[in-house]
């Protein structure tokens, strides 16, 4: 271990024929109780002691350098968040990672685990650079019982009820939720139980004993975000539509619905991401959905490349890393998948 200030860095070699130390998660989770960041670079996916390609080994071990800054609390870069935006704004993502079925030998056949429900809120103070060098990022996570991973009400409006009095942001003047995880048949179903959850808190953690009058409701934008879908554009020509071009043609039968398109493989067809408007006040009218997603996409320091959904607007992130309920000041997590990113957490 190389401890820098409260940074615990490991270089981890699993045993052979494992992609990942059985260890890690108890060591992840015992520096994360103890108050310690903590970034390990897997050396079973590349063998930076003894690399084969010296330009991927500094690929990685550069984002490596990324996400330790992050993790510091340090901004690597900056976005640019469309300026019609009301600030200082509460970002929401939320996500459920659901576990993979695995065989019960008692029972004898394979049975579904709990899932874990994770709630990221950010908050964006200013649109200038210099006001927000300080990254504001609060989660908390729930176990969810199989079949019981939709109506996240009750720790949404707990999460962002407890980050803003973590920040000390009683009146903030608008707020934008990206949900993950749900389909077109549950769409009216999950925002009608999250929606006012959320509502709530933002209302509770502004109101003042004594005071007469009611604050203004905080204006509330909410997005469903769908990765998993059989949805892929060509041009006329047959060849790939560009990394990050917008679709709004495509419209939905109930919402207002756009499309980003993603990376992929020099020969893979790229996937966008569908972006469902379930929800926009009137005073969010004149914010662009698809410039703050788009903005967003790009507040990933891991990789300087659009990647197709931003940490913020998906808690999947997260889920992979954080196996507890803790107060952050950091921007980056990096998923495990290893054909995504080859650097771990």
């Amino acid at each position: 271990f190389v401890y820098v200030s409260r940074m615990v860095l490991d270089f981890s070699r699993p045993p052979r024929g494992q992609s990942s130390d059985p260890a890690y998660s108890v060591v992840k989770n015992m520096l994360g109780k103890g108050g310690y960041v903590s970034q390990f670079v897997n050396f079973a996916t590349y063998d930076h002691s003894n690399p084969r390609d010296e330009k991927r080994s500094k690929i990685i071990l550069s984002g490596v350098s990324r996400q330790i800054l992050s993790k510091c609390g340090v901004r690597v870069w900056w976005v640019n968040i469309p300026r019609s935006l009301p600030l200082p704004a509460v970002f929401v993502g939320v996500d459920v990672y659901h576990a993979p079925r695995k065989f019960d030998p008692k029972a004898g056949k394979r049975l579904a685990k709990e899932s874990v429900a994770a709630v990221i809120v950010q908050i964006i103070r200013s649109h200038v650079p210099a006001q927000n060098s300080m990254v504001e990022i609060y989660c908390e996570t729930e176990r969810r019982l199989a079949g019981k991973e939709m109506e996240l009400g009750s720790i949404m409006s707990r999460t962002v009820s407890n980050a803003l009095k973590a920040f000390n942001m009683p009146t903030p003047k608008s707020c934008y939720i990206w949900r993950d995880g749900v389909g077109d048949s549950a769409i009216a179903q999950v925002a009608s139980q999250e929606i006012p959850a959320v509502r709530a808190a933002l209302a509770n953690t502004g109101k003042v004993v004594g005071q007469a009058k009611a604050p203004a409701p905080v204006p509330l934008a909410y997005v469903v975000c769908q990765k998993r879908i059989n949805t892929k554009f060509l041009t006329q020509t047959g060849d790939k539509v560009p990394c990050g071009a917008l679709v709004t043609d495509l419209q939905g039968a109930d919402y207002k619905t756009f499309y980003i398109n993603g990376t992929s493989p020099p020969y893979s067809t790229p996937k966008p991401v569908r972006f469902i408007m379930a929800q926009r006040d009137p005073l969010l009218a004149s914010v662009s959905p698809s410039q703050l997603s788009w903005a967003l996409m790009h507040d990933y320091p891991n990789w300087y490349v659009p990647f197709n959904v931003s940490f913020t607007i998906t808690g999947a992130l997260f889920i992979h890393s954080i196996p507890f309920d803790t107060i952050i000041s950091i921007q980056d997590w990096t998923h495990q998948s290893s054909s995504t990113c080859p650097v771990g957490t």
